[in-house]
Formats: C-alpha cells, structure tokens, sequence
C-alpha cells in the first residue's frame, strides 16, 4: 500500500501541514524536524504524489518540449543545459521529436498542450517559416529555441549565427591561411548568415573567396562521406586549399581525414574548423577546432525563461536572449613552429 503523508505525520506525531511544509522545502520548520521527517520518508521509501499535488495547485511540474529530431546532437546537449535548472526546480522534462515533419510538429504541440505541461518549449525545423498555430493562441506559456518567426508571440534563446563563419574565417586568416575553402550547410536561414559572416569577414581581410571552393553540401545522414569526398574533389583539381571551414564537425572530420589521405599534413599544410564542438567527433584522430553553438547554456537560458513564465502565469513580457558562439582551439589549427 502507497505511503501517505498522513501516515508519516502519524509515525512522527507531527501534523500533515508540518509534512507538508517539509516537502515543499519551507524554512518555518526547524532543521531538527525537518531532519526527522526526511530520514523517516527514506525509510518508507515515500514518494509524493504529483498528480495529487497537480489537483491542489492547478500545476503538473511537467514541461513538454517539441524537437525536429532527436538524432541531432545539439538536442542532447539543449536538453542537458535544461534539466540542470528543471531537475533543481523539480520539475520534469518530456521531449518529443517531429522528426523534421511540419504536420508532425503540431500533433506533438497539442498533444502536450492536451497533457496540461506547465509550459512548452518549441524548437522549431531550420526551414520552417512558421509555428503551429495552436502556439500563437495557447495561455499556456511557450519559449522559442533558436530563431524565432517574424510576428510570433513568446521569448527565444538564440544564437548570433552570422557571429559562427566570421570567427571561423578570421581564426583561420589569423593562421596565414589565404587559400579558404567552405563547406557550407542546407540553404536554411541559419546557413545563410553564417555564411554571409565568412564572406564578411574574407572581404574585411581583403582576401578573396573562390566561388570554386565554396563546396555545396546536399543535406543527408552521411555528413562524414559527404566532407570526405567534397575535400578528395577538390584537392585532385587545380590548387589546393590552406583552409577549411566546415558547417558541422562531422563535415570537418571528413574533410580533415581526405587531406590526410591524400598525404597532407594537418595542420602545417592545411588547417581545419568545423561547428558544433562535438566532443565525441572533435576529439577522435587530429583534434579538430571548432566552434562552440553555446547549446547547453541555450538549454539553461531557455529553462530559467519558461519558469519564470511559469512563476507569473505568462503575463511577464520577457525578451529573447542572443547568446554569442565561441572559438574552442585544437590541433588541427595549431599553430607551426618555422
């Protein structure tokens, strides 16, 4: 039979309320009974009851998040950023992925809108122009991650993109590398201003862009081949480059091991950056440079936003965030002594 609290107030002839008030960490009781009341509901093994507390409070201290994909790595890390502030706040977290399907992403919207989360967290798909509508009418209150739509209601946490190719370009450029091949990602919104932030920072260098070495990249599940066999087409033709920015480190690693393969060393001959920070891709063979998307700190940032929506039942006029990438130095773009 489940443990209630009134059994516990019993054993420690202690009122309900006085349970009550330890549960919800209230500093009105004294650490000597608190103490008692802890150490006894370890010993029941006691676990509160959330629906009950749900019915009294109006609250499910549950938040729905809604991905494009759970494949992506940046999810993971958003996610772990997040439940560093929910986990404290006691608050759990349930994500559901659209798999990259617009009609999807609303069915998931509504489904946790229907589930009484106390807010949503909405990451919407790199091409979409727009969000569900349920979101625009919902009082339930709802954080954007990454950029949100022109003229849709709720704060977001975003990132400065075009901020991403500049100091890519201009770590490289300040490595001597002149000959700059890039590797640009899908012809989203996203890729675009981090693109016009390479060819930004080139012009502002003086240095020109080959339109020939501005590798188009189809997006697809073999990001790795994809760079590798970008990188071996463009060294077996005229020239070669002494630099390479990748829009992802899985483009990177490709592009990093075709130049490798082909006898070139990196990086005295070639230097490469790739995005995203990766630890697991990064770190595995020449360490690669990369920049840091800020995903985990986004995650917290997004957190703290949603229970302060939360705390003033949506009424407060937050504004969204524009958090700034950052440049985590490794081997492939170390410097060469002579």
């Amino acid at each position: 039979m489940a443990i209630r609290l009134q059994d516990i107030a019993d054993d420690l002839n202690l009122s309900k309320m006085t349970i009550s008030k330890v549960l919800r960490g209230q500093t009105d009781v004294s650490a000597e009974t608190k103490a008692r009341v802890l150490k006894r509901m370890k010993e029941l093994n006691y676990r509160p009851n959330i629906s009950a507390r749900g019915l009294r409070t109006g609250q499910t201290y549950s938040i729905g998040m809604v991905v494009p994909s759970l494949a992506d790595p940046a999810v993971a890390m958003i996610a772990r950023g997040m439940n560093e502030v929910f986990r404290s706040a006691n608050y759990g977290l349930v994500i559901s992925s659209a798999d990259g399907d617009g009609e999807a992403e609303e069915k998931e919207a509504e489904l946790h809108l229907s589930r009484q989360v106390d807010a949503l967290i909405f990451y919407p798909r790199s091409d979409a122009s727009d969000v569900p509508p349920i979101l625009k009418t919902t009082t339930v209150p709802v954080v954007y991650v990454g950029p949100c739509p022109p003229r849709i209601p709720g704060p977001n946490v975003g990132l400065r993109e075009n901020a991403v190719g500049q100091i890519a370009a201009e770590h490289l450029l300040e490595r001597r590398c002149r000959r700059i091949a890039y590797l640009r990602g899908p012809r989203t919104a996203i890729a675009d201003q981090r693109f016009a932030g390479f060819l930004e920072a080139m012009r502002s260098a003086a240095v020109s862009v080959r339109q020939d070495w501005i590798l188009e990249i189809l997006p697809c599940e073999k990001e790795y081949r994809s760079g590798f066999e970008a990188l071996r087409r463009l060294i077996t033709a005229k020239g070669r480059p002494d630099g390479v920015v990748a829009y992802t480190d899985w483009l990177a690693a490709g592009a990093r091991d075709a130049l490798i393969a082909a006898g070139m060393e990196v990086p005295r001959q070639v230097q490469v950056i790739g995005c995203g920070n990766q630890r697991d891709v990064c770190e595995t063979g020449v360490a690669l440079t990369s920049i840091d998307l800020a995903y985990e700190e986004a995650g917290r940032r997004v957190a703290r936003l949603a229970l302060k929506r939360i705390g003033s039942k949506g009424e407060m006029n937050l504004r969204g965030i524009t958090l700034l990438p950052k440049l985590v130095q490794r081997e492939s773009t170390q410097k060469i002594d002579g």
